[in-house]
């Protein structure tokens, strides 16, 4: 049975790392899943509460970040309300929409387009969509980051594990 829970645990982490950059799903949730699911279920893994406690704290500060980013780097670059809901309607609609690449275009685009709704010129426009898609990024490879070391600190338990196992 625990191999079957360290097996699932893996394919959660595997799986938070992808739906870090694919947006279905939130990724740092699914990789602290399966630490979680290897310190309550597994009595062979555990994890130190601290260390919970803390994977916790920054998976709940990326998914903030994950959607505080993009509209604070548009304000930041000169957005307007407009630009900012068309940046948000723009990485919708790169996720909805099957767009090459929609989810790394859509909040650029949504972000000048709203912008020029919203009565900026082209050339501030350009620069709030920037900002938009900078915001993305940065969110996106904070959440890379985060379910990356969860996988590492699973991976790391894991590994002691079977090393005492098989040592």
């Amino acid at each position: 049975m625990s191999y079957l829970i360290i097996g699932l645990a893996l394919i959660l982490v595997v799986f938070g790392i992808i739906f870090s950059v694919l947006p279905p799903l939130p990724g740092p949730v699914l990789s602290y899943s399966g630490m979680l699911l290897l310190h309550f279920v597994s009595p062979e893994v555990t994890f130190s509460k601290l260390t919970l406690i803390i994977w916790a704290g920054l998976v709940v500060a990326v998914l903030v970040a994950d959607y505080a980013l993009p509209i604070v780097a548009t304000k930041s670059f000169g957005g307007t309300k407009s630009g900012i809901w068309g940046g948000i309607i723009g990485t919708v609609a790169g996720v909805v929409l099957p767009i090459p690449f929609g989810i790394i275009i859509g909040p650029l685009v949504g972000a000048v387009i709203g912008d020029l709704v919203g009565g900026n010129r082209l050339k501030l426009a350009l620069k709030s969509g920037f900002g938009s898609f900078l915001g993305f990024v940065l969110a996106t490879s904070l959440k890379i980051f985060v379910a990356v070391g969860v996988g590492v600190a699973v991976l790391w338990k894991v590994g002691t594990y079977a090393y005492d196992l098989f040592f």
